[in-house]
C-alpha cells in the first residue's frame, strides 16, 4: 500500500512539473525552432535552401517499470524566400507519464534580416529578429494512471490494470494560443574559417493558462540565451563549441559542449563526435554522420544527479536535411553570364 501511494503521489508531482515547464532536447542545435524563432532560415553550411529537421527523444522513466514513459517529437521545415525574409513551420508532440499527459502543437515561424547581403555584400553578418505563433493542445488522461485498488502481488510492477480502479476521473483537454520572439546575430571572418553566433529568445509571451481546473494559472515565460562558434581547424577537422542557458520560473538549465566534424579523405563523409554537460543533471555523448546536406546524430544522456529519481537515461535522434539554394537569377542573365561566373553563384 505504501508503494502504491508513493507511485501515485510521484505521478501527480511529475505532472505538475511537466505542466509548469517546457520540454527540452539534448541536441538543441538540431531543433532551431525550439531555441530561437530568429534562427528561421539560418544556415551555417553551404546548403542554404529549404531545410527539414526532425528530433525524437525517448527518456525512460525510473518511477515506473515501464520504458519509454517520456517521448518528445519535433518536426519542422523552413526556407529563405527572399534576401530578408524566411518562413517555416513546425509540429511537436510531448508525452509523459506513460501517455497520461500529452501536449501537441503547431507553430508558424518567420525571421526578418536587419543585416543581409544588401548591407553586407560578402554575407559575413546576419542580424535577424524572429516571431513564432500558433496553437497547442494539452490533455490529461487519468485512466492511464494506476491506483491503490489495482495493487497486485502477482504483477511484475505490483499493479494489475485489468482490475477496476473505482475512480471517476475523466479525460480533460484544452487549446491555447502562444507567441514566441527572438533575436540572433552571426559574424563570419573574411577567410570564412571562423564563425561566431549567439541569440536571445522569449517563449510563452501570451502566458496561456496551464490549469485543468478551469482557474487561470499562467504558463511561465521561458528565456533562452544561446551562443557558439564554428572553427575550421584543418581541411579535415572543424569544431563547434556551443552553450545554451534556459530559465523558466524557478527552473534553470545550462548545457555546454562541443561537436567535432572530421572529413574522411577522398570522400564527402564527415563523422561527428560530441560531448556536452547539462549542469548538475547529465553527461551527453553524441555520435553522427554528415554527408553533404544530410546530418544524422544520436545521443545518450547519463543522469548524474541522484536526487532526480523520476528521471533516467535518455536516448535521442535527430535528422537535418538541407538542399542547395536555387539560383534565383533571371534565365536571360544566367545564360549571358560566363560559365565561370555561373559556377560561383
Amino acid at each position: 500500500m505504501k508503494t502504491s501511494l508513493y507511485i501515485l503521489v510521484t505521478n501527480l508531482f511529475i505532472l505538475n512539473i511537466v505542466q509548469a515547464q517546457d520540454s527540452h532536447f539534448s541536441q538543441f542545435d538540431a531543433n532551431p525552432f525550439y531555441i530561437n524563432p530568429a534562427l528561421t532560415g539560418e544556415r551555417l553550411t553551404d546548403y542554404k535552401g529549404i531545410q527539414f529537421n526532425a528530433s525524437y527523444r525517448d527518456q525512460m522513466s525510473k518511477y515506473t517499470k515501464f520504458p519509454s514513459s517520456y517521448k518528445n517529437v519535433a518536426v519542422g521545415v523552413d526556407e529563405s524566400i527572399s534576401p530578408k525574409f524566411s518562413l517555416g513551420q513546425f509540429f511537436y508532440n510531448n508525452k509523459s507519464a506513460t501517455g497520461s499527459f500529452n501536449t501537441t502543437g503547431f507553430m508558424v515561424t518567420g525571421a526578418y534580416k536587419l543585416i543581409d547581403q544588401t548591407a553586407d555584400a560578402g554575407g559575413h553578418q546576419n542580424l535577424s529578429v524572429g516571431l513564432q505563433m500558433g496553437a497547442y493542445n494539452k490533455s490529461i488522461s487519468p485512466e492511464q494512471f494506476t491506483y491503490d485498488a489495482q495493487y497486485s502481488t502477482n504483477s511484475l510492477d505490483g499493479f494489475d490494470r485489468t482490475i477496476p480502479s473505482g475512480e471517476t476521473f475523466v479525460r480533460q483537454s484544452y487549446y491555447n494560443f502562444n507567441l514566441n520572439f527572438g533575436i540572433y546575430y552571426r559574424v563570419t571572418s573574411k577567410n570564412k574559417k571562423n564563425t561566431v553566433f549567439g541569440g536571445l529568445s522569449l517563449f510563452n509571451i501570451t502566458q496561456p493558462s496551464k490549469s485543468f481546473s478551469g482557474e487561470y494559472s499562467a504558463l511561465p515565460l521561458r528565456f533562452n540565451l544561446h551562443a557558439g562558434a564554428v572553427c575550421i581547424v584543418t581541411k579535415q577537422l572543424s569544431v563547434m563549441p556551443q552553450i545554451l542557458y534556459m530559465n523558466q520560473a524557478k527552473a534553470t538549465e545550462l548545457n555546454a559542449g562541443m561537436l567535432m566534424f572530421y572529413k574522411i579523405d577522398g570522400t564527402l563523409y564527415e563523422p561527428i563526435y560530441g560531448l556536452s554537460v547539462r549542469n548538475k543533471d547529465a553527461i551527453i555523448f553524441q555520435l553522427g554522420l554528415r554527408y553533404q546536406g544530410i546530418t544524422f546524430r544520436a545521443s545518450y544522456d547519463i543522469i548524474t544527479n541522484p536526487t532526480k529519481v523520476y528521471r533516467n537515461k535518455g536516448l535521442e535522434f535527430s535528422l537535418v536535411y538541407a538542399l542547395k539554394k536555387k539560383d534565383r537569377l533571371p534565365k536571360r542573365k544566367a545564360a549571358s553570364a560566363p560559365s565561370s561566373a555561373v559556377g560561383q553563384l
